[in-house]
């Protein structure tokens, strides 16, 4: 009975707040939507820098032959195309060029051509140094970098599919902690295997959304199209770029299903042009 009595008091002081309006409106208040930015600092300035293995210096299979190099010490099992390198491992050192959550599926290992073998990377990026960029693979979906930080890999083995080029397995070394600016550079004609894996900058006007699969499509002044795979989750927050803006892009470039395309994973990749050709806020 004690119990009963020391609490209703606090019983009927929780009944009034919560039948009182006034009561409710002291606990929160209303919350203001805002879309994120996701800036991103960009550089015509080289880095400076390359590690002790240049980036374009991996030692990697012949374009075409779809084979696999692992590093002697590695397992590597009777699978089409694998075999080990005594070139391998190397060490490289790069600036990060996407936030590293880039899917990817590539072929694994195949006893038979016709098998079925697809494997799935949920932490695929690129990284670049002064003699050029590459597309590192990654299995995990927690990314411990970002766009900007310079990484230091020791590449273990490296894979050749449909004229791509690719790390398939790395152990990263060292992260940076400071966040550099990313160097870009600007193309003079429509995207090729020179600038694969390096962050190029276009400028155009939106001819296609990217509510085909993600590839946004532009037109420069030229007449190049361009095309540019915006990754989903910017799809999902109601970002979107209509026919007729004219927009500035800058990332790497990817090379699949025989298109070169400029792969964007922040809102901060894009920026939409005034009248002056200067950069407003994306939407």
């Amino acid at each position: 009975m004690r119990r009963v009595l020391i609490f209703a008091p606090l019983l009927a002081a929780c009944a009034d707040l919560r039948d009182t309006p006034e009561g409710i409106n002291g606990w929160y208040t209303p919350a203001d939507a805002l879309n994120v930015t996701e800036p991103v600092s960009f550089t015509s300035s080289p880095y400076g820098f390359t590690g002790s293995t240049p980036i374009a210096d991996i030692p990697s299979p012949e374009v075409g032959s779809f084979e696999t190099h692992f590093a002697t010490s590695m397992f590597a099992p009777a699978c089409d195309g694998w075999q080990r390198s005594s070139e391998l491992p190397v060490e490289i050192e790069g600036v990060v060029t996407i936030h590293p959550k880039y899917y990817f599926k590539t072929s694994g290992c195949q006893g038979d051509r016709d098998a079925d073998s697809d494997e799935k990377y949920y932490g695929s990026y690129f990284i670049e140094d002064d003699s050029g960029g590459m597309f590192v693979l990654g299995d995990t979906k927690v990314a411990h970098f970002t766009m900007g930080q310079r990484v230091r890999l020791k590449v273990r083995a490296i894979k050749e599919s449909f004229d791509l080029q690719m790390v398939i397995a790395h152990d990263v070394e060292e992260i940076g902690r400071e966040v550099e600016p990313i160097y870009y550079q600007t193309p003079d004609g429509p995207l090729g295997f020179d600038e694969m894996a390096r962050v190029q900058r276009v400028t155009g006007t939106v001819v296609s959304d990217a509510s085909n699969f993600g590839e946004l499509l532009i037109e420069s002044d030229e007449g190049v199209t361009y095309s540019i795979k915006v990754d989903w989750e910017i799809t999902r927050r109601k970002h979107a770029w209509e026919p007729g803006e004219r927009i500035q892009v800058t990332g790497p470039v990817l090379y699949s299903y025989d298109i070169f395309s400029i792969v964007v994973m922040k809102v901060g990749q894009i920026c939409v042009l005034d009248d002056n050709n200067d950069c407003t806020d994306a939407e």
